[in-house]
């Protein structure tokens, strides 16, 4: 599916030439064809509603609001009514003869919605009040797109996925690009059923060798259809597995007390699949089939000096990871407990009102903490979390790592995106608790990126 076009056959439009143009071709279609675009607006609505709800439009005044909106654009730039005795296509029954007075720079608006096509597009910087960063999330080479947007940069956030149209504006020094007024936000743990469906039209498309107008219609109605199924029903909790072994994510730290550091440092260093010293952890890794190179045990400093804490992100791994430590470390250390997190559950209570997909603790933090002692704890969490981050692969980079990742510029963007989506949340999350946000500039450090 090719990305957005930079240009076409459209004149430029100068800024402020095109407003209310959709509002003023809605008005005339809904005053001079009352029953055709009745027709037409219902007819839509029920190709795009998902199956299931049989007792109406239970929506409450700002989702119609959207639901009018995102409805009424489609039309106008993709739909087709029944007026003067025969099927149209609205677009160009719009700009036609017989079509509303319209200035030109409302028809240039009008003729660009028609060729810009709508597309999910991943939000990877916010200037609110002036603007995104959006990247394809269906062409991982496609460039970054600064677009202008006032209103709805005061509501997303860093990590979001939106379908949207993106017009282009002006030539020149005055170019800039501005979405086209209907936008398609998704729930974070509903974007995996819309991304899998678009997956497979592309695939379908190659062996049944559609055409890209067939190819865009059926795409189009995918963004639409998963958008609005969302206010149905909750999208269903995705099943976390370790992308390595296959098995059920789990997040599980084993606790030890350290009796002799010296004797401990030493059988580490001497271990060929080891890296790493006393100050800053260990890591024993393993080079897959795949040819990466992926983290079976992360031995962290604990909080106190004669601590240490041996994480693993299965409890398969964990389990193994316990006995061949245990069997190299021997008497130098003695173990405490284990601790296992479930980021299932997290993301469970994120769907219920949580924030989203930022690490948590196991439990929320005690009242009676000071703020500054939640935020250490928090801190140190967050560290064993993304120990690996940067060379481990990411689903949403093209299953690729975040350190391959940055070697394009468009890939550049996109792990940004990523830390900016973590950095947000955990904002988020610190002021909920009243505590200091934790930094996560170790991981531009580690990746030597800048924000």
């Amino acid at each position: 599916m090719p990305s957005p076009p930079a240009s076409s056959n459209v004149l430029p439009l100068r800024p402020r030439e095109h407003e209310d143009a959709a509002r003023v071709a809605i008005t005339w279609l809904a005053e001079r064809h009352r029953k055709g675009w009745r027709n037409a607006f219902e007819a839509l609505l029920d190709h795009w509603r998902p199956e299931g709800p049989e007792d109406g439009w239970q929506l409450d005044e700002d989702g119609m609001s959207m639901v009018s909106i995102n409805a009424g654009e489609w039309l106008i730039a993709r739909g087709q009514i029944h007026a003067r005795g025969g099927l149209r296509e609205i677009n160009s029954y719009l700009l036609g003869r017989d079509g509303p007075n319209l200035s030109p720079g409302q028809k240039a608006w009008i003729e660009q919605l028609r060729l810009r096509p709508l597309r999910p597009y991943r939000v990877t910087e916010v200037h609110a009040g002036q603007g995104l960063t959006l990247v394809d999330e269906l062409d991982a080479q496609a460039e970054p797109l600064a677009v202008r947007e006032r209103s709805g940069s005061q509501s997303v956030r860093p990590g979001m996925l939106l379908g949207v149209r993106i017009m282009r504006v002006g030539d020149g020094g005055d170019g800039h690009l501005e979405l086209s007024g209907a936008v398609y936000p998704f729930a974070k743990l509903g974007e995996t059923q819309l991304l899998t469906r678009l997956r497979q039209v592309l695939v379908d498309a190659a062996s049944l060798g559609l055409d890209a107008d067939t190819l865009r219609d059926r795409a189009e109605t995918e963004i639409a259809r998963a958008w609005l199924a969302q206010w149905f029903a909750p999208a269903p909790l995705p099943q976390l597995r370790d992308a390595a072994t296959g098995d059920t994510m789990l997040l599980v730290t084993d606790h030890y007390r350290v009796h002799d550091a010296l004797a401990l440092a030493a059988t580490l260093a001497a271990q060929p699949d080891v890296d790493g010293d006393a100050r800053q952890g260990w890591h024993r890794q393993t080079r897959g089939s795949d040819g990466l190179v992926r983290s079976l045990v992360t031995i962290n400093p604990g909080a106190d000096a004669d601590r240490i804490e041996v994480f693993c992100r299965t409890l398969h791994l964990a389990d193994e990871g316990r006995a061949w430590f245990q069997a190299l470390a021997g008497s130098a250390v003695q173990h405490l407990t284990r601790e296992i997190a479930d980021p299932a559950a997290s993301l469970a209570r994120a769907h219920a009102g949580g924030d989203g997909d930022a690490p948590r603790a196991a439990a929320p933090p005690s009242p009676d903490l000071p703020p500054e002692v939640v935020a250490q704890a928090m801190a140190q969490f967050i560290r064993r979390h993304y120990a690996n981050w940067c060379d481990e692969t990411i689903p949403v980079l093209g299953g690729i790592t975040p350190r391959q990742a940055i070697a394009t510029p468009a890939g550049l963007e996109r792990v940004k995106g990523l830390l900016r989506e973590y950095e947000d949340g955990e904002r988020r999350q610190s002021t909920a608790q009243g505590r200091p946000a934790v930094s996560y500039q170790f991981l531009w450090d580690a990746l030597g990126i800048a924000k």
